[in-house]
Order: structure tokens, then C-alpha cells, then sequence
């Protein structure tokens, strides 16, 4: 049967109307939008011409005869049946940075192309909803079970499959789309997301053949592959004469923009190749048209409805940064390049890894990395290796938005690796976000006041990231037209729209579930809460940042559900605070943490003080902090937050503005107030902490002898660490010379602003003695409570000691009857 039924000849006709209606809706939108020609009658026939050829073109489209008057778009090439990459070089045009103008021009000669695309991607969607729909989920109830990883051992159904096909088949931008909701069950559910976890390295692949002709033209290779492939024609090669000594047949990995293959080096060296879509150009710029088509025409239509709640133009610049951030994906030397600056950025943290980039295979198209020896989370044995992995990847990612700026934008698991040396390894760098300072200062901001529950400096966060308006814009119900707040204070006349808006943002972040320890639900808070009565803005830059921190709270939220990314972020938060660099952040440490006339802000003080002495040490430098219900856990992550950033910054170029604050301290007003009977409790807490570090530095340094005790004995060197949950973890050599060169450099500093305001005490004779005395009694309480606890230390072993003697008596009979 040549047409099919009579219902397939409906459905035919059905779509050649819908692409005739989405052709014109074309041609009329490109000319009120800016998609200006000269000769429309030449695009119209040009469109009838092309209105048989599909998305991936299998003919090629009849040559225009007429003058072009686009000098920068390449005619249609003629297909040579030869090279089988010819029906995709009239895409190559538009490799390289998004140009949006050259875009337009390139797609106002093929307007059915879009329209096509928009048709077929509509019609996958349709189709997909209604076979999930039509077919009955496989493996029984797919609700969450207790055990955490229950859900990843079930096989995708059926229909999961069909899922995961559909959404491969519309492009990229779906896939992209899609890993990212792959870690998010509570949205899409635990089937759907179980099933979309086979998109983040195992898409449809691409025939090999394109793959070996990519590689070839490439790398200007025109011999042999690797002896073992087909593509040989059966004659045997010697090895020395092949690219490859050897190569897999088929991909181990499809991405949504390229599969990877295995290869063996002629040295030996096993290595990953990774290998461009031919269509990757095709699809990525077709895509960014058809979205700004759909919106453009939305916008138009939104002109005439009187609840306009997007800002005009808002979506369209969302829409050419994520173009352009997705664009930057097909140059694989770009990839390089962030690959190399990544582990950089982040070296000091001593565990992040990236492949090694074997440079003398590296294009625009094909990347060659070391094989990585590890596993990905899925195929970790334990829950808390798992957990370990997950607190890597996520305290890596969050150092990078709010210390360094440049931040992984495409976290799931098919790019997360933990090596057999422990290191948390890091894949595919083609997607990344560069932030701002002023963004970073935001965050962070905005980090540490949610785990404080300071929702006017959440609020003031949000402002300086862009979120909301200065002034505030909102509106009493849903009914009425957005406006400025104009309520003040009638003392001070202060505006009242950020105390307001924080009021209202922590009642309900209070009332959500994870309110103040996931940023899914902070988003939820936002969209849906408050989104109503008070004017939210999304600016484009954080669309990647939204993608990558929902991605690793999904994985997190599987290995721990308790788990808490603001605490994680904490040190990195504080950090940041306390080394601000845009001339605002200066300005607020600065006024934090002295007045005008540089004597310290006494209430702020305090606060930092008991935010700092709130939690005692660890005892043995390995012991869990545990969660008594009453905050220590997240109070511990405070202390130690603020311990290790001025401990970093007091030796780094970052802690410029913290150390010149503590030069300009008035330390005679300082040690006054000490001695007032307000800081007794302030006092009483300082010797403690101080017997606590004496303490620690003494099991430390038994523990340094014991570490190298045993590498002496097995003849390796060791380079660990723990962080404040104890976890042991691999530190880079590296790493290690950073810390030891900012402990150096902070012993020296920290003197010489010792040294400073000692010789501001001696200046005067009051001054000497009120400091002199302020000493005597701090080392007199130290050497005090040092005694104690030795002697309450030997009471509990002689104790011990005899409990233990009269158990042994017990257990043998030797008791004398009374």
C-alpha cells in the first residue's frame, strides 16, 4: 500500500496544513521582528522549493539561479553522493560564535525548514504524552521506597524507553532538557526519571561511518582508522600504519552533541575519543530560530491581552543566552581550553580532576582525553561512598559560583567520576557559566543568610542578584496592575517593600518542606508563592546556574535526603563575604565590621564572635559532629566556615580588604570593651576555644606522626585529608603547597598585626596595663581549664580502671559474701 489508510492520508494532509499555516505565521512574524529582505517574492519561491526537503536532508535543495544579497550565507551545496558528510556542510557556515543576524539571514532562504521543525517537534510531543498515557508503567508501583536506591536497580519500562527515544530524536537542546530533569523525580516522578537517566550517556548514536569520516577529515587522515574496524574492506593493516592501534566498534557513550569512542594510542595509552554530531551545527541553530519564532509570535499575540506578567523581550534574551552558551558546546577546542582553566580554578581544593587533553588529536570536531579509571555514582558500591562523591561534586561546584566564577553548567551523573585515587573527576566542558563578581557577593549572601534565617539579607541578596527590582514592584491580588511599593516607615521614612517582601518570603520558606536546606524548594517559593503579588525577574545569566545546582540537589536529594547544599556551600559563602571585590562588598564588610571613625561594631562583633565559638572542636580530629536536633551540625559548619576563611584569607591576596580593616582597628577601644562586664560570657568562651585548639594541635601533630609513620613503612606518600564531617579525602600536592604557603604567609601577617597593636597599647601607660591585664587573665583561664581537664581526664581512667577490675572479679566469682 503506498499512501497507508485512510486515516494516515488524514494525518498527512492535517500536517501539510499545519506547515503551510506555520509558513506563513513564519513569513509574517520575520517581517515584523527585525527578519527584514529585500525580495520576499525570491523567499517565497524559495520556500515552495523547499517544502518537500526534511530536516536532515537526504536530497539536495534545487540552487537559486538568482543574485543572493546575503554575502555572508554560503548557497545550498550540491550533495556529492561520494562524501558522506555533503548534506551537512551548508550548516558549516554557521559554525562558530552565535551570530543571530547571520542566523536570521541564512533561515529567511528556508522558512519551511523552520516550519517543519516546529511541526515535528510538536507532533513528537503530542505522540510521546499519549503512548505514555496509552501504556501501563512496567516493574509494578514506582513510588519512592526507603531505601534511597531502590529506584536506580529498576530497568526502564517500556514506555520509558519510547520516553527516552522521542526526546533523543528532537535535538539537543530537548536532551539537555531532560538530563536535567533526570535527577528531578519530584518533578517528573520516579519512572520518568529513572528512564531519562539513560539520556546522560546513552542517546541514539550516529552511524559510525559519519563518525570515521569526521575523524578523517578532521585530523587530514586519509589511511586506516585502527586495524580492527570494518571499514578496512577487509585488507589487514599493519598497526604502525593506522591512526588508532586500536578502536571500538561501536560508541561506549552517545552525548546529546557527540559519542565517545575507546582507542589505544601507539604508546599504549588508552584514551577517550570523542567525536561532533555531523548535524550538532543544524540542530542547535535551527532550534535557537524556532524558539525565537514561537516567542516572537507570543509576544505578538500578547500585545493584545491586558495581563502581560513577562517583561517584553525577557524570554528572547533568555533565549540567545542559552543559544549561545549551547553554540560554544561545538567547539571542542573552546572545551579544552574550559577543561584545563576548571581544574585550575579550583586546585585548591586538591580533589578536582580533569581528563588529560591529548593535544596533538585536537579540533574544532574531535577530542582526545585520557581514559578515565573510576566509576560513576551509580556503580559505587556503598552509601556512604556515594555520599562522599556527592559532597565533592557539590562543594566543587559551589566554590566555583561564588569564589572563582566559573561553574560547571552541566553536573549529572554521566559527568561525574570518582577515580580509583579518590579524586572527584569532572567531564564534558562545553556547557560552563562565567558569573560576576557582584552575582558571586549576591550568593553568597544569600547562601548564608538562609541557613541563618536572615530573610531581609536573603531579600537583599535577591535584589543585588537581579531577581526583583529597586524599587520593589508589586501588587495586592492578581486582579490589579503591578506598582512600586510605596509604604514607609513614618519615623525614619524608609520604604518598606524589602522588610514587607522578607516577611512574607520567610513565612513561606518556613512552611515549606527543605525551606532552608534545598534550593528546589526555594525556587518552588519563588514561582509559585510568591510570584503572585510581588514582580519576579529571571535574569538570562542564571538559566545555566538554575540547571546546574537543580541537577546535583536531585542527585543529592537520592544519596541523603536530609542532605543540606547550603551547608556545604558555607565555607565557601563566608569565604567570598569576607574578600569582596566590586566596591559595594568593600563597603559592607567594612561597615559590618567598624564604625566611621574605625572603632568595632560591638553588636556585629559579638555576633561573629559567638557564631565563631558557638561549637567546641572535635576532640580527636576525626569525630563526626552529630546533629542533636538543635542545630550543632549547621552550627559547626558556621564555626568551621569562618575558622578556615580567615585562616585562608590572612594569607591570600583575597583577604586584602579584611586585613586592612584589622589594621585600622582601634584596638584600645577593643580591649575596653573586653574587659566590661558584657563580654564576661564573650571571655569565658574564648579560653575555651583556645584550650580546644591547644588540644587539637597536640592530636594533630600525633596524627602527622602516625601518617608518616606508615608511609615510611609502606613506602608511599600520603596526601589526605578530612573535612568537618570527617570524611578522609585524597589532596593534591598541589593543594598541599597551596595551604602550607597561606599558613606561612598568615603566621607572618597575623605577627605583624599583633606586632602593630602592641605597639598601639605601649603608647600609652593606661593602655599598656588595661592589655597587659586583659592577656594575664585569658592565659590564666587557658592554663586553668588545661589543668582541669587533665585532672577529670585521669578521674574517668582510674574510674574506667575500676570498673573494669570488679567486672573482671564479677566474671570470675572472686567476691567476698558480706
Amino acid at each position: 500500500m503506498v499512501f497507508g489508510s485512510t486515516r494516515s492520508i488524514c494525518n498527512r494532509c492535517h500536517f501539510i496544513v499545519v506547515l503551510t499555516m506555520l509558513s506563513s505565521l513564519a513569513q509574517s512574524v520575520a517581517l515584523s521582528t527585525g527578519l527584514a529582505y529585500r525580495s520576499p517574492t525570491n523567499a517565497l519561491i524559495r520556500s515552495a522549493q523547499l517544502s518537500t526537503t526534511s530536516l536532515h536532508n537526504t536530497k539536495p535543495p534545487p540552487t537559486s539561479t538568482s543574485t543572493t544579497i546575503y554575502e555572508e550565507v554560503t548557497p545550498d551545496l550540491t550533495i556529492d553522493p561520494t562524501d558522506p558528510l555533503s548534506q551537512f556542510r551548508i550548516y558549516e557556515q554557521l559554525r562558530g560564535p552565535l551570530n543571530m543576524p547571520k542566523l536570521k539571514r541564512f533561515f529567511l532562504r528556508r522558512p519551511t525548514t523552520i516550519a517543519l521543525r516546529i511541526a515535528t517537534i510538536l507532533r513528537i510531543c503530542q505522540e510521546t504524552k499519549n503512548e505514555w498515557d496509552d501504556c501501563a508503567p512496567i516493574g509494578g508501583d514506582t513510588k519512592e521506597s526507603d531505601d534511597a536506591f531502590m529506584i536506580d536497580d529498576l530497568p526502564p519500562s517500556e514506555r520509558g524507553k519510547v520516553l527516552c527515544a522521542r526526546v533523543s530524536s528532537m535535538g539537543p537542546v530537548a536532551i539537555k532538557a531532560a538530563q536535567t530533569l533526570s535527577q528531578r523525580p519530584d518533578i517528573v516522578g520516579h519512572e520518568a526519571c529513572t528512564a531519562l537517566k539513560t539520556l546522560q550517556t546513552r542517546n541514539l548514536p550516529f552511524e559510525n561511518g559519519l563518525a570515521h569520516a569526521i575523524l578523517r577529515e578532521s585530523l587530514g587522515w586519509e589511511g586506516p582508522i585502527a586495524p580492527n574496524l570494518v571499514d578496512n574492506e577487509g585488507e589487514d593493516v599493519e598497526v604502525a600504519e593506522c591512526l588508532f592501534a586500536w578502536m571500538s566498534v561501536d560508541p561506549i557513550a552517545v552525548a546529546s552533541l557527540g559519542q565517545v569512542y575507546q582507542a589505544k594510542l601507539h604508546d599504549g595509552r588508552l584514551v577517550a575519543v570523542k567525536i561532533q554530531r555531523p548535524d550538532g551545527t543544524q540542530l542547535l541553530c535551527t532550534d535557537t530560530i524556532s524558539f525565537k519564532l514561537v516567542w516572537a509570535i507570543l509576544d505578538k499575540l500578547r500585545t493584545y491581552t491586558t495581563n502581560n506578567e513577562l517583561p517584553k523581550g525577557l524570554v528572547m534574551e533568555i533565549v540567545d543566552r542559552v543559544a549561545r552558551d549551547m553554540t560554544n558546546e561545538l567547539d571542542y577546542v573552546l572545551e579544552a581550553r574550559n577543561a584545563k582553566l576548571f581544574e585550575e580554578s579550583l586546585e585548591f581544593l586538591g580533589f578536582v580532576k580533569t581528563p588529560d587533553i591529548v593535544e596533538e588529536f585536537l579540533t574544532d570536531r574531535i577530542l582526545v582525553t585520557e581514559w578515565v579509571n573510576g566509576d560513576h555514582l551509580e556503580n559505587l558500591g556503598t552509601k556512604e561512598e556515594k555520599l562522599a562523591m556527592t559532597r565533592m561534586a557539590v562543594e566543587a561546584c559551589t566554590a566555583s559560583l561564588v569564589l572563582t566564577g566559573f561553574v560547571h553548567a552541566d553536573p549529572h551523573e554521566g559527568n561525574l567520576m570518582l577515580d580509583t585515587d579518590g579524586n572527584m573527576v569532572f567531564l564534558d566542558f562545553g556547557l560552563m557559566s562565567n558569573v560576576d563578581e557582584s552575582v558571586m557577593e549576591a550568593f553568597a549572601c544569600g547562601i548564608r543568610s538562609c541557613l541563618a534565617e536572615d530573610w531581609v539579607g536573603v531579600t537583599t541578596a535577591f535584589q543585588d542578584a537581579g531577581f526583583i527590582d529597586d524599587p520593589i514592584v508589586w501588587r495586592p491580588d492578581t486582579d490589579t496592575q503591578w506598582q512600586n511599593f510605596e509604604k514607609v516607615d513614618v519615623d525614619t521614612g524608609e520604604n518598606l517593600g524589602l522588610e514587607t517582601l522578607a516577611e512574607d518570603l520567610g513565612r513561606a520558606m518556613l512552611s515549606v518542606d527543605g525551606g532552608t536546606s534545598k534550593f528546589g524548594a526555594l525556587a518552588t517559593v519563588l514561582n509559585t508563592e510568591l510570584s503572585g503579588n510581588w514582580k519576579m525577574k529571571t535574569p538570562a545569566y542564571v538559566i545555566l546556574l538554575v540547571r546546574t545546582f537543580l541537577t546535583l540537589e536531585g542527585i543529592a536529594a537520592r544519596v541523603d535526603p536530609t542532605f543540606n547544599i547550603y551547608e556545604i556551600a558555607m565555607p565557601w559563602a563566608v569565604r567570598r563575604s569576607l574578600s569582596p571585590s566590586t566596591q559595594k562588598g568593600i563597603q559592607t564588610l567594612r561597615g559590618a565590621l567598624l564604625t566611621e571613625d574605625n572603632r568595632i561594631q560591638w553588636g556585629r562583633f559579638m555576633e561573629l564572635a559567638e557564631e565563631a565559638l558557638r561549637v567546641p572542636a572535635p576532640t580527636d580530629g576525626t569525630e563526626k559532629l552529630k546533629d542533636d536536633g538543635k542545630g550543632t551540625q549547621t552550627d559547626a559548619a558556621r564555626a568551621a566556615a569562618m575558622s578556615d576563611a580567615i585562616n585562608a584569607l590572612m594569607g591570600s591576596p583575597g583577604g586584602a580588604v579584611l586585613r586592612r580593616a584589622i589594621v585600622d582597628l582601634d584596638s584600645v577601644d577593643l580591649v575596653q570593651r573586653l574587659l566590661s562586664k558584657e563580654s564576661r560570657t564573650l571571655r569565658h568562651k574564648a579560653v575555651l576555644a583556645m584550650t580546644d585548639s591547644v588540644k587539637e594541635q597536640r592530636l594533630k601533630r600525633k596524627a602527622e606522626k602516625k601518617l608518616k609513620k606508615q608511609a615510611l613503612q609502606t613506602g608511599t606518600e600520603l596526601a589526605k585529608t578530612q573535612n568537618v564531617e570527617g570524611e578522609v579525602r585524597n589532596m593534591s600536592e598541589t593543594a598541599l603547597r597551596i595551604k602550607r604557603k597561606q599558613k606561612r604567609t598568615a603566621q607572618k601577617v597575623t605577627l605583624f598585626l599583633i606586632m602593630k597593636h602592641v605597639r598601639r597599647q605601649f603608647a600609652n601607660p593606661i593602655t599598656f596595663v588595661r592589655a597587659s591585664y586583659l592577656t594575664l587573665r585569658l592565659l590564666l583561664g587557658l592554663t586553668r581549664q588545661s589543668l582541669m581537664r587533665k585532672i577529670r581526664s585521669k578521674l574517668r581512667r582510674r574510674q574506667t580502671q575500676s570498673l573494669g577490675a570488679v567486672n573482671g572479679d564479677a566474671v570470675h566469682g572472686n567476691f567476698t559474701k558480706p
